[in-house]
């Protein structure tokens, strides 16, 4: 059996109609709010349903609509990880702050994230045409490096993939837009399978 992913959406969903985190949206643009944590399921959820189909193994460590706690999360992981050491975390996102485009994190310094990292980001690029990438190459790969607790807190190796910025208008858009969202999960899955089969 390959390395198996362990699926993290990170932030609260929406119960009720209610956005479960502070924060962690978009402007009200013309198609509404894009709450974070709403995306990050939808990416998630379409990501185990193709994972369900291929009959491929997964692990999810926030299925809840409540804001599950990094601390939580990262507990849950090592859990995992204590049972089966051969896991990667993918921790599914999208970004706010002034800019635009795709762009991937691993911890500083070079660890196995990153070899994960790179298969994630370079199918990415090649498979979401027209998508702005924000590459960091000055350590000879794609990744940014960043101490997110979700990174540098679990045992397992992860990878955190910012897939827009909900604050731009193109990006905001795209992370509306069915056509995007498709492809953008099918692109994971490809790299599921490829860490995976690896």
């Amino acid at each position: 059996m390959g390395r198996t992913v362990i699926l993290d959406n990170g932030h609260g969903g929406m119960i009720n109609n209610v956005y479960q985190t502070p924060g962690k949206r978009s402007p009200n643009w013309s198609k509404g709010v894009l709450y974070e944590g709403m995306f990050n399921r939808w990416v998630v959820n379409r990501v185990i349903e193709q994972l369900d189909r291929k009959k491929i193994p997964y692990y999810h460590i926030s299925p809840e609509y409540t804001d599950v706690t990094l601390e939580t999360r990262s507990i849950r992981a090592d859990k995992i990880y204590e049972s089966n050491q051969n896991v990667w975390i993918l921790s599914i996102h999208a970004n706010a702050g002034g800019g635009t485009g795709i762009e991937g994190f691993t911890t500083i310094g070079r660890t196995s994230s990153d070899g994960i990292g790179d298969v994630v980001l370079r199918n990415l690029e090649s498979d979401m045409i027209g998508s702005s990438m924000r590459f960091d190459w000055s350590d000879g790969d794609r990744d940014k490096e960043q101490d997110f607790y979700i990174l540098r807190k679990p045992k397992a190796p992860a990878f955190l993939i910012e897939c827009g910025f909900m604050d731009h208008p193109i990006d905001y858009n795209n992370l509306w837009d069915e056509v995007y969202i498709s492809a953008l999960v099918d692109s994971l899955v490809k790299s599921i399978l490829e860490v995976y089969n690896s």
